[in-house]
């Protein structure tokens, strides 16, 4: 398989601010399947806010393989938990703002199984991480694992090297996503720190497609979001493994070998 680790997906008329945009399942799986990728993560952009139901909904319309992860932005039942995992969901994005407050929620995720989509970078976070990690939590960081707007490039240097320092060894995965917002050229060169000194196997890719932008704002189409991976990683093989044995094995997909690397 060849899996898009983090698309958006909604009904256009669910997008109040920017009603053009399409999100619907349909849409994003015709623009995967001609790009020859055959899964996807169904991610819930931040404007739905807190409520998965359209998250949920739009993953019930799935014609190829899917896996969803719902945002965890307040404590949830166990009971609730149990039901978003019979629908698809693997794991949870939350921020690590306020930990204690999600205690029970946490817990309950790890029984299920559920790995950590970590919004908002390492920066600050790296107790609560290195805590979550110790009691048997898989985490994955988003964006490179860097705040929005915090892209000085000195700054990401020092917050890639608390990052690798907590992934060395430790069930953390980096998600090569944030195009548009991560500078290209410095995530060219942290792209091939974190290839060299984590390896594939802790690397996935997201497009986010489609970008949740202004009409004037940087906004991608899905094929550009493959070419700047294929930039990120220009080692095939590798490249492959992003977007085949790691997330498969890490979402739960069957790991088809297909030969459809880029």
């Amino acid at each position: 398989m060849r899996i898009d680790c983090e698309v958006h997906a909604f009904r256009q008329e669910a997008r109040l601010t920017a009603p053009f945009i399409d999100g619907s399942l349909e849409r994003l799986e015709s623009a995967a399947q001609d790009c020859a990728i055959t899964g996807l993560v169904l991610v819930q952009p931040a404007f739905l806010c807190g409520d998965p139901t359209e998250l949920f909904a739009q993953a019930k319309q799935a014609r190829m393989p899917v896996k969803v992860v719902p945002p965890l932005l307040q404590p949830v039942e166990p009971g609730v938990l149990e039901e978003w995992s019979r629908s698809g969901a693997t794991g949870l994005t939350l921020t690590l703002d306020d930990p204690d407050a999600m205690a029970e929620s946490l817990e309950a995720a790890l029984q299920l199984g559920f790995h950590l989509e970590i919004s908002g970078g390492i920066k600050g976070r790296e107790g609560v991480a290195e805590q979550l990690l110790a009691d048997g939590h898989r985490l994955v960081f988003r964006d490179f694992g860097l705040a929005q707007g915090a892209f000085h490039p000195a700054c990401c240097d020092q917050l890639l090297d608390r990052l690798l320092a907590l992934a060395a060894g430790a069930e953390v995965w980096v998600k090569l996503s944030g195009i548009g917002r991560v500078p290209d050229d410095w995530a060219k060169a942290a792209a091939s720190r974190l290839l060299q000194e984590l390896g594939p196997e802790q690397l996935l890719w997201g497009s986010e497609w489609p970008h949740l932008t202004a009409a004037h704002a940087y906004a991608p189409s899905y094929p550009q979001t493959l070419n700047w991976l294929e930039e990120l990683i220009p080692d095939r093989d590798a490249r492959g493994r992003i977007l085949g044995e790691t997330p498969a094995a890490l979402y739960g997909f069957p790991n088809r070998n297909q030969d459809l690397c880029t």
